[in-house]
């Protein structure tokens, strides 16, 4: 880990990432977001598709005091003070959730792409995660709204808004759903929900009385309930223990590309899913043994990494050809048991962020002192946000004329 040089003069309140995104965002201690990473889909929020490695404050939301941020494969959602959410990054399947879709496109255009923050159709927000091409808001009240891509189920709806869109052949086609809905189904509207993530394509969160509910992919046994089955609807999840193994309001939670993580009584964290490359899957909440006696501060999942804080450690593991794991350019490329990050041992690490390649640390501004500094290089524009693609190299013949 290193200190991020353009960070450095500021104090950090919170950071985001998600399974799926390749930029990520932190939010000050005055309220104003900050993005960096990708764009070629506009979900840095700038106005424009240039790739920043230097963090820039979102200019349209930075007299908006905002409380947590989370990135999508291609779009970013943002959370106000006063409960309003904000969406800005590939609106293709309705996860900007402002209730329009771009049914004609202007010349040149190919995407529905919202270059700066829109405000999404609901209110009271407290806090928000992303799936790969969907969002899910929690709102004070305890409520989930889901928008976006519907296909595994993933929005919770009881449906996937699976169609046929060809008179003669077969074309499936998934619905995308624009406008926020409450997910209610099997008697999840009935429960307070206290904290909840997304992965790829599902979901985990768990109610005030203890109970954890997914839905969405089942592929891999990510949603606990024994067998691989897509869940278009909230379903509970049995853990050991049953009512004597009750989830905490403080527990940790977190969703990866194929797996699930909460943690119950005595900071015990259960996993199922695909937890590593190899091996049999986890088709139900079991005890992961290597994080027993560890009462977690914060946990966050990337595409194949995992990462988490408590007391004055912080752990990673999973897969690490970015460096992503923070062991040093010594240490081990991958790791399939949680592992100790060295250099931030004996420090506060107050919040973990994962994407794909990359893991963010919120540690205290003390205690990063001693951490050797990054300054990130140049911006670049990516070919494909120009609209112009570059024509294959020539072969054969052409080639040879071409050298001529």
């Amino acid at each position: 880990p290193h200190a991020y040089a353009p960070l450095a003069a500021k104090t950090w309140k919170y950071i985001g990432g998600g399974a799926s995104a390749s930029h990520c965002g932190a939010i000050d201690d005055a309220g104003a977001p900050y993005v960096w990473g990708r764009n070629e889909r506009g979900q840095l929020g700038l106005g424009d598709y240039k790739t920043r490695g230097l963090p820039t404050v979102v200019e349209s939301l930075k007299n908006v005091k905002c409380v947590a941020i989370a990135c999508g494969k291609s779009h970013t959602a943002v959370v106000a003070e006063n409960g309003d959410v904000y969406c800005f990054g590939s609106n293709k399947h309705g996860q900007c959730g402002d209730g329009k879709l771009k049914k004609q496109m202007k010349k040149g255009e190919t995407e529905d792409d919202k270059l700066t923050p829109v405000k999404a159709l609901v209110t009271n927000g407290v806090s928000v995660t992303c799936g790969a091409d969907f969002t899910c808001v929690l709102t004070k009240d305890g409520e989930v709204f889901t928008f976006g891509m519907p296909q595994h189920g993933q929005l919770g709806h009881g449906t996937d808004h699976e169609y046929n869109a060809s008179a003669s052949s077969i074309k499936i086609v998934y619905e995308p759903q624009p406008h926020p809905r409450r997910v209610t189904a099997n008697g999840f509207g009935e429960r307070k929900i206290v904290k909840m993530a997304a992965g790829v394509n599902h979901v985990v969160c768990f109610d005030s009385l203890g109970k954890i509910w997914t839905w969405g992919n089942g592929g891999y046994g990510r949603l606990g309930h024994k067998v691989q089955k897509d869940e278009f609807a909230p379903k509970m999840v049995e853990i050991q223990g049953g009512d004597r193994n009750l989830v905490l309001a403080d527990a940790v939670i977190g969703a990866g590309s194929t797996s699930t993580f909460v943690s119950a009584l005595q900071g015990q964290m259960y996993a199922w899913g695909k937890l590593k490359t190899t091996g049999d899957n986890q088709m139900y909440p079991s005890p992961l043994m290597d994080l027993q006696g560890w009462t977690l501060r914060d946990f966050a999942c990337g595409n194949v990494t995992f990462a988490g804080c408590a007391e004055k450690s912080a752990v990673t593991w999973g897969g690490g050809a970015y460096g992503e794991l923070g062991y040093g350019p010594k240490g081990k490329k991958s790791s399939a048991n949680p592992d100790l990050v060295p250099s931030l041992e004996g420090k506060t690490t107050r919040r973990v962020a994962a994407g794909n390649g990359y893991t963010l640390f919120l540690v205290d501004k003390e205690d990063a002192k001693d951490l050797p500094t990054f300054t990130p290089g140049p911006d670049q524009v990516p070919p494909s946000a120009t609209g112009k693609t570059k024509a294959p190299p020539a072969k054969g013949g052409a080639a040879k004329k071409a050298k001529k």
